[in-house]
């Protein structure tokens, strides 16, 4: 999904809080980005931040609960990068730092409350996680609440 904004606006929004991705065409931003940052106040938009979600939601069932772990640690002062493919991973950075200045620490999976997860599904995410050196959390939203869950294997040898 394409949202256009201001050059000026994207470019402040990348160097001041970390938003979005640099590219070869410029600044590009996340439409959970542009909503969040349309809803602080820092960002002007030609259309509503409603019909944004809107249309988010017509392509991914996870939209809404993926915003609302994206705000809330935005809210909470970590910098998070949603996946711009439609998948349900989540990077997000140490509290306090910035792209650019170190690696991303979490990979995050969204996950519906009611979700069944198995254990190969867990091994798998657990192998992702460890591929891109990434400490695996899984997140919900339940009650309006995010949970978030920290993954990780051990062994005792």
């Amino acid at each position: 999904m394409h949202i256009s904004i201001n050059k000026e606006d994207a470019e402040l929004l990348f160097r001041r809080y970390g938003a979005g991705i640099q590219t070869e065409n410029g600044i590009v931003l996340h439409p959970f980005e542009v909503i969040y940052f349309f809803e602080k106040g820092k960002l002007k938009l030609k259309e509503s931040p409603e019909s944004i979600m809107e249309n988010l939601k017509k392509e991914d069932e996870l939209a809404s609960e993926k915003y609302a772990i994206f705000k809330d640690l935005r809210i909470n002062g970590y910098i998070c990068k949603p996946s711009f493919e439609n998948e349900n991973w989540m990077r997000v950075f140490r509290k306090g730092f910035r792209p650019g200045e170190d690696r991303t620490q979490f990979l995050i999976k969204v996950i519906l409350s009611q979700e069944t997860l198995t254990t190969d599904s867990i091994i798998t995410d657990i192998k992702k996680a460890a591929e891109v050196r990434k400490e695996l959390v899984y997140s919900f939203v339940k009650k309006n609440k995010v949970f978030f869950l920290k993954i990780s294997r051990t062994s005792f040898e």
